[in-house]
């Protein structure tokens, strides 16, 4: 089975996408076995890198587009912190854009 890759990209201030994307992985979690967030600044580049790990993951959705590195790491962390226990993430991020490129995308592994 071929991994898609999905945009549903949204942008904002970061308050209210914290809150949008807190719901959203929620709704993930609860409809999917295995549920992983990452950041990038090459959504693409990253896609291609995913689904030939293979780790067999099903889909890739893009959800969040900043111009802030800072943002992005804050809120890869914090979703990463909120959902710990049920997401398969080893470490709170930081494996992510360093602010060499941009804009910086959040995404989401389900499978």
């Amino acid at each position: 089975m071929d991994m898609e890759l999905d945009f549903d990209l949204r942008t904002g201030s970061y308050s209210d996408m914290k809150e949008f994307l807190l719901r959203s992985i929620q709704s993930y979690v609860m409809h999917h076995n295995s549920v992983k967030i990452g950041i990038t600044c090459d959504p693409d580049r990253r896609f291609w890198q995913h689904s030939n790990s293979g780790k067999r993951w099903k889909k890739m959705v893009v959800k969040y587009e900043t111009s802030s590195v800072a943002y992005i790491n804050n809120m890869e962390k914090a979703l990463i912190e909120h959902h710990f226990d049920f997401i398969e993430n080893e470490v709170n991020g930081g494996g992510g854009p360093n602010g060499k490129c941009g804009p910086y995308y959040l995404y989401v592994l389900l499978k």
